[in-house]
């Protein structure tokens, strides 16, 4: 159970990871674009102001990428642990209480011996 939890959790980190990477590539294509289209034009320099609204977007999804997922995902994972550790406490008690509680075996009579030829087999 625990390889299939962690398998979702990194195909999940892997799609979000893509995603991120996506974002940046597009942003640098339209950053690009849109700083020769300023440098033609050649009015006043206005690119700036794209570059620093969609880079503050940016910087916000690489810390929600990194920073965030990574430190819920621990938690997550810590959390799972944890739960798997009690039940097998709770299990491991709960095999020592029948154990406790299971009537001992009565011990075989003293004067009863293999080597007794009046035995019976």
């Amino acid at each position: 159970m625990d390889d299939l939890f962690e398998h979702a959790m990194e195909t999940e980190r892997d799609k979000a990871i893509n995603g991120f990477y996506t974002h940046f590539s597009i942003f640098l294509a339209v950053i690009a674009g849109l700083a020769i289209i300023n440098l033609i034009e050649g009015a006043h320099f206005w690119v700036q102001w794209v570059v620093l609204g969609w880079g503050a977007g940016i910087a916000f999804h690489a810390y929600k990428i990194f920073i965030v997922r990574p430190r819920e995902e621990h938690a997550k994972h810590e959390l799972f642990k944890q739960r798997e550790e009690r039940k097998m406490a709770v299990a491991a008690a709960a095999a020592a209480a029948a154990e406790a509680a299971a009537p001992a075996p009565e011990p075989a009579p003293a004067d009863v011996t293999d080597d007794d030829p009046t035995r019976r087999l």
